[in-house]
């Protein structure tokens, strides 16, 4: 990743779509990605802690942010269309979109699973992100480096128990960027990426994990290098679309 991280233009007048931006590790990209230069688009169900981001980053940095309140599980196609076009008349085009919100809600044998927990997390973490990626994807096809990043997981490569409809949605995310991959990089610019992060101090994580010291975690920070590589003209040549964080 041989990328200038100190290059506080890297970013400049990029316009990014972030899911889940209200918190965690959605929170940490659209500080860092204004840092940058980035006109970040914030997307969150919390419009208080929406408001609390977007009025750092106004006090912070010269950027243009927006902010779009959306719960990802009432999401349609109608909203979808309404969202492409907002940003089509307030940025001209979109640059990438980081499909990152999810949700764990609970742990539990498959047996006792309940249908509206499963459809719930089904519908926020893969519904939410098919949805998006296609209703964009005309706005994304006209920027110069277009980018689709989804956010992965270690349950998405074998499935393990307790881990129920999260590990099938992050699953189905991988597929879900591997078919995008196949039928938009040989005829457009854009690039796929499914970023899996590994451990990191979120509220989610010590939902899933409520034993763990959170302090023994790296920090979303950590994660920032790897966002703007895959955001960078360098990973334009990347045939791998599957990233994982290195310890």
């Amino acid at each position: 990743m041989n990328i200038d991280i100190e290059d506080t233009k890297f970013l400049l007048n990029k316009n990014i779509l972030i899911t889940g931006a209200s918190r965690g590790i959605g929170k940490c990209l659209a500080l860092n990605f204004s840092k940058y230069g980035a006109n970040t688009i914030l997307l969150s169900k919390d419009e208080k802690l929406l408001d609390q981001v977007y009025d750092e980053i106004k006090s912070k940095y010269k950027t243009n942010p927006m902010i779009i309140t959306c719960d990802l599980y009432n999401l349609d196609e109608n909203y979808c269309q309404e969202i492409t076009n907002s940003i089509q008349k307030t940025y001209g085009n979109l640059d990438a979109l980081i499909n990152n919100a999810a949700i764990v809600e609970k742990l539990s044998t498959i047996e006792n699973y309940d249908l509206e927990t499963w459809e719930k997390v089904i519908k926020v973490n893969l519904t939410s992100s098919f949805l998006l990626s296609r209703f964009l994807l005309p706005i994304l096809k006209i920027s110069e480096i277009p980018r689709i990043i989804f956010t992965s997981s270690g349950v998405a490569k074998k499935g393990s128990s307790f881990w129920g409809a999260y590990s099938i949605s992050k699953g189905g995310i991988k597929i879900l960027a591997e078919i995008l991959k196949d039928e938009v990089e040989t005829t457009s610019k854009l690039k796929i990426f499914n970023f899996d992060p590994k451990a990191t101090r979120t509220n989610m994580r010590a939902h899933a994990f409520p034993a763990e010291d959170p302090l023994q975690l790296k920090k979303p920070d950590e994660l920032i290098k790897y966002y703007l590589w895959m955001l960078s003209e360098e990973s334009s040549g990347s045939e791998n679309n599957y990233i994982e964080y290195e310890d």
